[in-house]
């Protein structure tokens, strides 16, 4: 199906391409979407250290945002990490003035980094997170630690998934897809909408992968723009992001953390 817009990712700044808008690029790519970036932050990093990370000014991220929509118009947006409050209040205005113009945005709520380092910086980050961008997001796409940390509770098992779910439906999105509940074989992914809900597994795979959560997400928002449905989009993207992750397994690039792209 070709499309005439721009498909958006506003996320960090990986030097290594194997997250955040580099990432996020070559996936939209890959799909055949024309694809754009706006830099919310800058990370210091490669696939075995994490040394830190600076967001961008928010006059910067503002007229980015400003420029890009004026010209191009957006089928759809991505957004991974944020950072900081001034750049999630920027980022919920922006989307609360144009968003009847855009199809589609998905959200993954980035707070920590594979190599454990929290990339927010504050507790009102997460306030500001909830009450401005949520109500304009149609998929937000949590890991564990990131739907505990949004709904401010803990899973002891996987049934706690249903109600950290529907907490964070009632922030305003229309779906919210938790991933990376583990059992001993297996690795769940959860699907829950007001009219349905329902869990994907796939067997665990040896090492630890690079982008896995920004890739799926922007996959997630590829198969949309492509008209799928939302619980179709998801199956698609999930089983996209294992074949691409188990041709990786063979072939190790990378240091504590695999690239797969």
């Amino acid at each position: 199906m070709g499309r005439k817009g721009l498909v958006l990712s506003i996320a960090g700044f990986d030097p290594t391409g194997g997250a955040g808008v580099l990432l996020d690029i070559k996936v939209f790519n890959l799909f055949g979407l024309k694809a754009g970036g706006i830099p919310s932050t800058l990370t210091l990093q490669n696939t075995s250290l994490f040394q830190g990370w600076e967001p961008v000014e928010g006059k910067y991220l503002e007229k980015a945002l400003e420029l890009v929509s004026s010209d191009l118009p957006i089928d759809g947006i991505k957004i991974g990490m944020i950072g900081t409050p001034e750049n999630a209040e920027i980022i919920g205005k922006f989307l609360k003035r144009e968003r009847k113009k855009i199809s589609w945005v998905v959200l993954d709520p980035v707070l920590k980094a594979t190599l454990n380092y929290n990339l927010f910086s504050s507790s009102g980050f997460i306030r500001i997170l909830k009450t401005n961008i949520f109500p304009y997001v149609d998929v937000v796409t949590p890991n564990v630690y990131e739907a505990e940390t949004l709904s401010e509770k803990r899973v002891e098992k996987k049934e706690d998934l249903f109600e950290i779910a529907n907490r964070l439906l009632n922030l305003g999105t229309k779906a919210v897809i938790i991933t990376g509940w583990e059992s001993f074989h297996f690795i769940w992914d959860f699907f829950y909408s007001p009219d349905n809900s329902f869990f994907l597994k796939k067997k665990k795979l040896a090492g630890y992968f690079h982008g896995t959560g920004c890739a799926f997400s922007s996959a997630l928002l590829a198969y949309l723009v492509q008209g799928f449905k939302i619980e179709e989009a998801f199956k698609k993207a999930k089983n996209w992001l294992y074949f691409k992750l188990k041709k990786a397994e063979k072939d190790k690039i990378g240091g504590k953390l695999w690239l797969f792209l």
